[in-house]
């Protein structure tokens, strides 16, 4: 494993450590300001989380593809390969979603309220789906392109959102809508994925998912500048100082257009996409440059552990999480057991709720140590 793979790694794991812990505070109603989402439009360092995974995936692909190609010698080879792990990932997804059951219902029908429900978007499904579509875009039309392919995706799903007007049940058009339930985008989830099958089920005038169809292809966009950074840092060894204007650039663009077109993760805006990307970025050149000057990270290192199993740690933690909240003593929750014990402490809540978060980690983290130490690394 080199040093540059060996920061790819760390950085991967910084993702999955920091989405582990954000995603199960103690309580959803005492949180830190920095570990919660933008309520809707702007950015919070959460919402910089999913597309540092995204944007790493690019990193990979750019290191990895090339060598699969020479490997299997076969288009229709690599193309089999990809459709495998896409699949998987979605399947993961939907099965992560089918794991609960709702213990406090004695009335609880699983079939009609998980399985017929099952949303189809989610984080997997869409780290599936983008994996898939940024492979076939890089063998169709060639690494030189992915600059200007980035740029036309974003620009289509900008004039799209912008110009193509839709209407709801009532026939009142709308246009340029970038607005909770009230969107091209949750036009189109409503109507294609349907509104008992995506997370705001309850949105108005149509329900949406924050990982639906069309902003899937914003998240593409994010996954091809991983892929062109990850080309440009360790295969052509460009120049570090226009890596950074460029970086600089992008998050200077993305908030000064910011006042024409939001800042909004679940939308996936192209300012998101600028911002974000022009970040890691720059947390992606400092990882790299660290391990070319300091040295690579000691190995069991926890971000090498965390991001050389970055699906098994996610699935892990999704699971233990819903079985927390499964099993109930008394008619409460082992989460809601373990929170009354924290909230007693005497601790400011959002800080009790933090402590509660950080042991959840530590105790999904080390079954990942484990499987570092005995040499299993779970590929998709």
């Amino acid at each position: 494993m080199t040093a540059r793979v060996s920061a790819l790694d760390a950085l991967r794991g910084l993702a999955i450590i920091a989405m582990v812990l954000v995603n199960n505070p103690g309580s959803w109603q005492a949180i830190y300001a920095p570990l919660k989402h933008a309520d809707w439009h702007g950015l919070t360092p959460t919402d910089v989380i999913f597309p540092g995974f995204i944007f790493v995936m690019g990193v990979t692909i750019a290191i990895h593809l090339p060598r699969e190609i020479t490997r299997l010698n076969s288009t229709m080879a690599v193309v089999s390969n990809t459709t495998r792990r896409a699949m998987m990932l979605i399947l993961l997804g939907w099965g992560l979603y089918l794991c609960w059951y709702n213990t406090g219902s004695p009335g609880y029908n699983w079939i009609e309220e998980r399985l017929l429900s099952l949303r189809f978007a989610g984080v997997l499904p869409r780290l599936g789906v983008v994996y898939w579509l940024t492979v076939m875009l890089i063998l169709t039309v060639s690494w030189r392109w992915v600059g200007l392919l980035a740029t036309a995706l974003l620009a289509g799903y900008w004039v799209a959102m912008e110009w193509i007007p839709y209407a709801d049940g009532g026939g009142r058009i709308y246009q340029g809508q970038w607005e909770f339930g009230n969107s091209l985008a949750a036009y189109l989830d409503h109507h294609l994925l349907g509104a008992d099958h995506v997370y705001y089920s309850d949105a108005t005038p149509f329900a949406f998912d924050p990982e639906g169809i069309l902003s899937t292809l914003p998240a593409v966009v994010t996954c091809l500048s991983g892929v062109w950074v990850g080309r440009y840092v360790l295969v052509q060894h460009g120049c570090p100082n226009k890596l950074m204007m460029l970086a600089l650039t992008g998050i200077c663009a993305g908030y000064g257009l910011a006042v024409i077109n939001p800042i909004n993760k679940a939308l996936w805006s192209p300012t998101f996409v600028l911002v974000t990307s022009g970040m890691l970025t720059l947390l992606f050149w400092l990882s790299v440059l660290y391990e070319r000057n300091v040295g690579p990270l000691p190995k069991g290192h926890p971000l090498l552990v965390a991001g050389t199993n970055s699906i098994a740690f996610f699935m892990l933690s999704g699971i233990l999480a819903r079985v927390l909240l499964i099993i109930k003593i008394d008619g409460v929750s082992l989460k809601g057991h373990a929170w009354r014990f924290m909230e007693a402490l005497p601790l400011p809540a959002e800080m009790a709720s933090l402590l509660l978060a950080s042991g959840f980690l530590i105790i999904c983290y080390y079954p990942i140590k484990l499987m570092y130490n005995n040499g299993f690394f779970w590929r998709i």
